[in-house]
């Protein structure tokens, strides 16, 4: 082989290890990416379960006081229905 050749294979030889480094980094990027985007992605599941929990606690919440409120209203109803007499009277007239 003669010189200029060698001289070429040298270059050649030298650009396919700086590409393969060049490969290397990239995927070290690309890894490093992918595992800070599943990072985030776990932090934003944890976003959206307790947003989830807190709504259904407030939806049970808000169930709970409005049966509380329909019980103070059906009282209020039945003290104001009360006469005298009690169911167990009203049964044995009929």
């Amino acid at each position: 082989m003669t010189d200029p050749i060698m001289i070429q294979l040298a270059k050649l030889q030298t650009q396919v290890r700086k590409l393969e480094d060049e490969n290397k980094k990239f995927a070290k990027k690309l890894i490093a990416r992918d595992d800070e985007i599943y990072e985030l992605n776990k932090v934003i599941d944890n976003y959206k379960l307790g947003e989830k929990m807190i709504a259904k606690n407030k939806s049970y919440l808000e169930l709970k006081a409005q049966k509380d409120i329909d019980q103070v209203k059906q009282n209020i109803k039945l003290k104001e229905g009360n006469t005298n007499e009690t169911k167990t009277t009203n049964r044995r007239k009929k």
